[in-house]
Parts: structure tokens; sequence; C-alpha cells
């Protein structure tokens, strides 16, 4: 029969909400026109209310468990061909593909099959993936297992006063050690019964049997559950140890906990993105974690320790297990027995396993395999190689005179991974409200202002964390010491780059824990401005506005305190807060782009990809205000799912009311009108706003006029095409101080514009000013890092009547802190020799 097996047909479905139950059919097809189906239904714990799920959301979700659902029937024959009843884009064609071959990969590698002969999904090119969104509860599924790990997961999330429903899949009768589990909890759950085909169990002759991606089908059960009701998260408990793979076979990484991986995990994340929904989200709360430190964990939940079990010979979907909820001789028995051996006393593990695994001579080859000392890693969910010889060598004292220690102990080698073991992973799948689950030490990197209020934040929220800082003060290699901390809170100022365990931001904390509207404002040039106007407006309408971010308060100040429910919150972010970000505000407006901050995002792609993210998260009701004669942030038009509002033209009065000079702060101020529009504020008050307004420091700050010089501190332009425009705002500029930190801008435009305004007198700052003019012909030029010998300069050479232009074109750091260092040292020093002769 399995010569002659040419196709496998996802058949159809039948959906009876009524009747509680799901019904997804498949067949085989034969050369010789004969075909063999096979039926699998899905029971619900009660009926669902679907009035509020996008009716192409059910669809999708119900087709994406037909195809999951469809690989326990697929693999009998593995046909060459799928026979597939509606489309699928050219995404999501290649995630089955994949989940179909990597899913599979130790049930091809036991029937010695070749892994291109599994059949491949077509796409349709015409057709593109699309989502549906939609309103959730603020809570979460939680799937529960019987082992170790969910329970773990659960009982952080009570920890932490989170909102969760166990859930569980099982088959018919259910699992009596998963119910005594609940029972311990103290939790009902929300239960889904697979009823598998009764043909799979009198199998033909030349059938393949064999492993499948069980928790992929989990997830997708879960996400459905989820959908139906009304749950925004789907969490499950895989650690960073199931990223480890057995062995390759035939060009295949082949991993028994495949569908349990970080791999898995990310595409599945992003397939429910855009392909199901957005609004509800999947992951793993243990992926920061390897298997050993989950153990650890698990220990002190001592009410669990007699009724959990991970022993697979429980969950069986025939044949239920006798005796004890342990076998005592399968990888997974040997396996977690040694985790649990470091932390568990010496008679209250023999006495739950029913014997001493350490002390039995048959479990030598495994036990040699677990290790890594034998041929391979065992095909069940184990731990590493490392953490089973970390969990000998920690075990050792307690249990130094059974027979496996005395036999492998010596074998091991001191390993400089114990620490790493302990320590955490990276593992951005976590959103960041969960990002804190299990965490025990944190270190702020970075402690400036903002480091000193996100540690307020902390201990308010997380009391139970030990806090610690890294911060540059402390010298050159403060950086070098994060793996003694699970989880760090970088600064913006820190490329994400130079962070190596598990992370978040204060930006990031900031919108996981603030519901109320959020305005976000980013540009290469005037985003400070702008959000300090947008601030204004709202506060002249009436409306209880809250500026923070770079221009205001560090945020999480704000969560110090109840926050009123009135409250809008106005942001100026940042590429560098933008890079990592992992929301989107509701009202988002990018003004301009142009290259800036090179040596940290490393090139102009990657600063406009930073920026972007401001618009990535958003959804339909959220809006995108955007300058449409800027071609880069056009090309976002496309991609985002928010409503799209083109900034204003022309501010809402005449140039004459306008305190702000610069063609650049028009567009500021239509910017900010655009958005308090958006807000319902009025035109009088908007203008009203816009009258009252003053510029902002060192951003073209009139410092006043001096020895009849006018002195400008436009201390914030540190790129050539902000200096550009600094210069086209103001009449008169004579002399100019330019150059910073070199960050490799090309300076030929702003040269240009410089002879065409006939500037006559230059300072240049290192080490970029060395570089800025290709020659100083005409110019009278001074070269130096004193401020006081610049302004010294200007006031000799600066004609009456003209103006002295601080716009270095360059940032500050070559020789001050920061630009703020930098205007305040030229503000004084113009004072200070206004008053007598420099």
């Amino acid at each position: 029969m399995a010569k002659n097996a040419r196709a496998f047909e996802f058949r159809s479905y039948r959906f009876e909400p009524e009747k509680k139950r799901a019904t997804f059919s498949y067949a085989i097809h034969f050369s010789d026109g004969e075909k063999q189906v096979f039926t699998e239904r899905v029971l619900l714990p009660r009926v669902p209310h679907l009035e509020t799920i996008p009716r192409g959301l059910l669809t999708k979700l119900l087709r994406s468990i037909h195809i999951i659902l469809g690989m326990s029937y697929y693999k009998l024959l593995c046909p060459a061909r799928f026979i597939v009843p509606y489309r699928l884009s050219t995404d999501e064609a290649e995630f089955w593909n994949v989940v179909y071959q990597k899913g599979l990969g130790e049930f091809l590698y036991r029937n010695r099959l070749d892994p291109k002969r599994v059949a491949r999904f077509a796409s349709d090119r015409t057709l593109r993936s699309r989502s549906y969104e939609y309103d959730r509860q603020e809570r979460s599924l939680v799937g529960i297992g019987g082992g170790k790990d969910s329970i773990v997961t659960a009982e952080l999330l009570r920890e932490q006063g989170k909102a969760f429903t166990p859930f569980v899949v099982t088959k018919p009768g259910g699992a009596p050690v998963i119910d005594r589990v609940l029972r311990v909890m103290k939790k009902s759950s929300v239960t889904i019964t697979r009823q598998l085909d009764e043909q799979l169990f009198s199998p033909d002759d030349g059938w393949h049997s064999g492993h499948v991606p069980i928790s992929a089908v989990y997830a997708f059960l879960g996400f459905f559950a989820a959908a139906l009701y009304d749950y925004r998260a789907v969490i499950v408990s895989n650690e960073y140890s199931s990223n480890f793979g057995n062995l390759r076979y035939r060009g295949l990484d082949v991993n028994h906990q495949w569908s349990k991986s970080s791999e898995f995990e990310t595409l599945f994340q992003k397939y429910c993105r855009t392909s199901l929904t957005p609004s509800i989200v999947y992951f793993s709360a243990l992926r920061p974690f390897h298997e050993i430190r989950i153990a650890k964990m698990f220990s002190k939940y001592k009410k669990y320790h007699r009724t959990f079990s991970s022993c697979n010979t429980n969950f069986r979907y025939r044949a239920t297990k006798p005796g004890g909820v342990w076998c005592g001789h399968c990888p997974k028995c040997a396996s977690v027995f040694a985790l649990f051996a470091p932390f568990v006393s010496r008679t209250k593990l023999i006495a739950l396993f029913r014997k001493n695994l350490f002390a039995d001579p048959a479990l030598v080859p495994l036990y040699r395999n677990l290790l890594g000392l034998g041929t391979m890693k065992p095909f069940d969910c184990v731990g590493t190689f490392e953490e089973t010889q970390a969990a000998f060598r920690l075990s050792k004292k307690r249990w130094k005179n059974d027979l496996m220690i005395r036999t492998f102990v010596p074998k091991i080698h001191k390993s400089k991974k114990v620490r790493q073991i302990f320590g955490t992973q990276p593992a951005l799948t976590i959103p960041t409200a969960f990002r804190f689950l299990g965490m025990e030490r944190v270190v702020l990197l970075g402690y400036g202002k903002e480091g000193r209020v996100t540690r307020r934040f902390l201990k308010k929220k997380y009391p139970k964390v030990t806090v610690g800082i890294a911060d540059q003060k402390s010298g050159p290699t403060y950086l070098e010491r994060q793996y003694e901390y699970d989880l760090a809170i970088k600064t913006p100022g820190i490329p994400k780059r130079a962070v190596t365990i598990q992370y978040s931001t204060a930006t990031n904390l900031f919108f996981s824990n603030v519901p109320n509207p959020i305005i976000g404002i980013t540009a290469s040039k005037g985003k400070s401005t702008t959000a300090s106007l947008v601030h204004a407006m709202l506060l002249q309408g009436g409306i209880r506005s809250r500026l923070l971010g770079n221009i205001g308060e560090p945020m999480l100040r704000a969560c110090l305190r109840p926050i009123h429910p009135r409250d809008v919150f106005v942001l100026e972010l940042s590429s560098y807060q933008l890079d990592d970000i992992e929301f989107s505000p509701h009202i988002a407006a990018v003004l301009n782009l142009f290259p800036e901050h090179m040596n940290y995002h490393g090139s102009v792609a990657a600063y406009y990809r930073a920026k972007k993210h401001i618009v990535d998260f958003q959804g339909p009701k959220d809006i995108f205000v955007y300058n449409k004669t800027d071609r880069h942030i056009r090309r976002w038009l496309k991609a985002t799912r928010a409503k799209r509002v083109p900034l204003m033209t022309h501010p809402p009065l005449p140039d004459g009311e306008i305190p702000l000079p610069g063609q650049h702060n028009l567009q500021n101020i239509a910017a900010a009108a655009t958005i308090a529009r958006l807000l319902h504020v009025s035109g009088a008050d908007i203008r009203e706003a816009i009258r009252s307004f003053r510029p902002l420091p060192h951003r073209l700050q009139d410092i006043g006029t001096y020895r009849k010089i006018r002195f400008v501190d436009d201390a914030i332009s540190t790129t050539p095409e902000s200096t550009i425009a600094a210069l086209r705002a103001l009449p008169n500029v004579q002399t100019i101080f330019l150059g910073g930190e070199d960050r490799g801008y090309s300076f030929g435009k702003l040269e240009n514009e410089i002879r065409k305004r006939r500037v006559k007198n230059v300072v240049l700052f290192p080490t970029s000013g060395e570089r800025i003019f290709r020659t100083t012909r005409g110019l009278k030029v001074l070269q130096t890092r004193n401020m006081k010998s610049a302004v010294r300069f200007a006031y000799r050479h600066t004609p009456p009547g003209a103006i002295c232009l601080l716009s270095t074109a360059s940032p500050s750091y070559s020789v001050w802190r920061d630009f703020i260092e930098k205007g305040k040292a030229f503000q004084q020093s113009v004072r200070l020799f206004g008053k007598r002769r420099p």
C-alpha cells in the first residue's frame, strides 16, 4: 500500500460551536483510485461566544488546525503531494513547509526516510497574508502538562499577580497526573480533548510510525482556545535547553524538541501575527532558563512534589500507566532524577521515584548518553550534556557512594559553563510585561537620570528583586559582569548588541505599564520642539498632558504614583529608544529623516529601520502622522495598519506671529497642530499655544546681543543637515562654530551652504572639524577645543550687527559630555566676555 500512495488530502473541516466540537477530515489517495479517509475530532470545554471574533480569523484558525493535525495522518505513508482546499500566501506556505519538515525530523530519521520526500505546500503568489485585530481581556492561558516546567510558570505568574487560567490538551478520559496537579494548584482549566482516528491504532502493513511535533499541535490548539474564550496570551514553558538538537541526518538538524525550540516559537509568533491575529501572543515564559535552573526553582514548590510527573508513560494516548507516576527507566525519568539530585534531599527523591536511579546498573548506558559520553543525546525532552554534567558534579557529595556518581564524575571535566547554565539567555520573544518572571537579580546598564528613576520603579514593582548597577563611571569593563545577573535594563545610550543576557528597557517598561493614550514623536531634526509644542497645545486645550522622554522627565517616573485615567502622554522618542522598542504609540508622528548616529546603528539603513519601529506595532485604531514630502517616510505607508494622516502643509497662523525662526520650525508647528487637532483641540487654542511658545534651550536659542553681536545657541544640531537648517533660518551669520565627534558624515552640502551665505569666520572643534572643508581659502579659521578661545575669536572677528552661531554639525562627545554641556559653556563664555573685552 505504501508504494501506491500518491497524495495526501486535507479534505474538509466542520465547526459546530453549539455542539462544542470541530471535526477534521483527511484522505490518503492511492494510484489505483482508492482512498483511505481519516477523521479527528476536537472537543471544546464549553460553547464559545463568537460574536466578537472576526469571521476571517475564525476561518484561518480552523484551517491552521486542519493542517497541523493532519501531520499525524500524513506521516503514515508520506505521499509526495498535498491536496489543500484553500489558498496559502508565500509566507504561509513556507511556514508550513518548515513545520512539516523540521517537525518530522526525528520521525524521518527513525524511519530512514529522505527529508526531501516530505510533500510541500504550494503558494499563491498573488495572495498577501492578512491578520485580524480585536479587543482581548488582559489574561493568559497557561499550558499545563503535569510536569515541573508548567508548574513553575503557573506559580511565577501567581507570585506576580498575573491573571491566568490553566490550559490542557488531553485524550478522552483525561490525564490523572494533570488532574492532580490542577487540584494542588486550585485552578479550573480550559480543557480541549483530541479524539484521534481509531485507524491510527490498527496500522496496516507498510505504515510508518513515530514522533510528531506535539508542542506545535498544542500551540495551535492553545491559540484557538484563547481566541474562543477571550484571552490575550498563550503561555507555555519551554526552556532554553530545548534549542539543542540530537543529530544531523541527511542535511537536516534533528531535534526531538524542535516544536519547543526558540526557532519554532519565533516562526509561530510571526505566523500568528501576520496570518492570524496580533491581538493574541504565544510565548514561553521559561525560555531564558536552562532546565537545571528550572529544576532548582521547582524544588521550592514542595506541595507539588508528590503529584507532578514528566514521565511520558503517563501521557500516551491509549495505555494508562499502572503503579507510580515515574517508570524509572526512560530518558525523561533519568534526566529529571539527575537534575533534582542537587536540590532535593536524597531520601525524598528516592521516595518520589520509588527507586534510586543513581544505583541502577541497567541505567549506566542511558546516563552515559545523557552526559554526552556516549553515542548521542537520547530522543526525549532532556537537559543538555553540560547541565546534566553540572548536576552530577553538584550531587557528588550527597550521592558520593552511588554507582552513577562513582562511575561518571571522575570522567567529567570542570567546565566554565556552569555559571552560564544557571544564568539566563536572551529571549526577546517574551513580552515586556512577563520578562521579570523567575528573575532574581536585575542590573541597570547605565545609571544616569533615567537609571535612578528605573531603580525606584523596580523597587516598587518588584520588591523581591535584587537590583545592581553597571555604569561607565565604574570603569571601561563595566559591561563584562552581566553574567552575574538574570536581567538587564538597558539605557538607550548602550547599543543592544552590547547586552549579553535577557533584557528590557525603561521605554518598554513604560509602554507595558501605561494603558493611557500615548503620542510618540520622532525625527532626525525637530522632535523636541514638536513634542513641546504638542504638550503646550494640549494643555491650552484643557487636556491633561504630560511631557516625557528625552525632552521631559524620565518615563517611568509617571509610574511611581497612580496615573489619572485622562492623562495623555507626549513622548519624544530617539532612534536609540526605538531601536529595540516592542510597542508603538497610539499616535506616531515622524517629521523627517536623514543620516544620524551612524556609530551607534552601524548604517543608514539600520538607523532608518530603528526609526520605523515607531509604527511597526500600530493597529487599525492607531494613527500614523507623516511627512508626505519625505520619500523614506512615504515608503512606510504600505506596511502600516494604522490610519494615515499627512502633516499640515502650513502652520495655522501667519508667519509674522510665529515666535520660532526657520523653515524647519514651520514644519514643527504644522506637525504639532496636526496632532493637536486629532485630539480635538480648537484652532483658537492651537494658535494661542503657538504665540506663547518660546524656543527650547540650545535649539536656535537667542542668547542676546553683546557688543553689537547677536549670539545664537543651536548646540542641539549635531548633523550637517540640522546645521544647514539653522543657517537658512538666520540672516547674516558671519561666525560659526563647527566640529565634534567624527561620525563619518559627508560635509559637502554644508560647506556649499556656508560659502553660499558668505560666512567668513569659522571655529573648528576636533575631530570632525579637520575635514569639514575641502579648503579653508577665504575663511578666517580657529582650530581649538576650548570654548573660551572660540568665543574670544568670535568677539574679535564678527562684524557688528552679524550673528555668531554655535551649530557644530557633529556630536559633542569629543570635547563635551553632551550638547547641553556644550551649550552652557558657550552661553557662559558669551556672557563673560560680553561684560569685558575678550
